[in-house]
């Protein structure tokens, strides 16, 4: 079993463009048939439901689709209680429960903006390679 943690910009991305790889790695991590479990904590799904309502999705008409999304992300996915990673220095702090969330499940963090986790011993994968190495996986 491999546990995904998802960064907010894969859901809206995946909102926005139906077809583009983060709906792919979002369908592959959801299908219950792989070995992939998708983890959240209670603060990544505080921001989930605030950005699925911000303007760039809600201008599209997008929030009765976000809300869907949402919920398949809490019935699907475990929800899990991370550690405090003490005396970190992150280039956004809002990414704080994501890190803790994947060092806690020892998973991988599917995100588009890998810059935002330069921190060593933790795996951080945009879509396109994710859905690449769930290729070569097998997944």
């Amino acid at each position: 079993m491999v546990n995904v943690v998802i960064d907010t910009n894969v859901l809206v991305a995946s909102l926005i463009k139906r077809n583009g790889p983060n709906r792919q790695a979002l369908r592959k991590i959801l299908d219950p048939a792989t070995p992939l479990r998708l983890c959240y904590s209670s603060q990544m799904v505080d921001e989930y439901a605030d950005v699925l309502h911000r303007p760039l999705v809600s201008s599209r008409g997008l929030v009765p689709q976000a809300d869907a999304l949402l919920r398949l992300v809490l019935d699907v996915g475990e929800e899990v209680v991370p550690k405090y990673i003490p005396a970190i220095v992150f280039p956004d702090e809002k990414d704080r429960p994501f890190l803790e969330a994947v060092v806690y499940v020892s998973g991988v963090l599917l995100t588009n903006n890998l810059k935002d986790f330069p921190f060593l011993g933790v795996t951080v994968i945009g879509p396109e390679d994710f859905l690449g190495w769930c290729a070569e996986a097998g997944v």
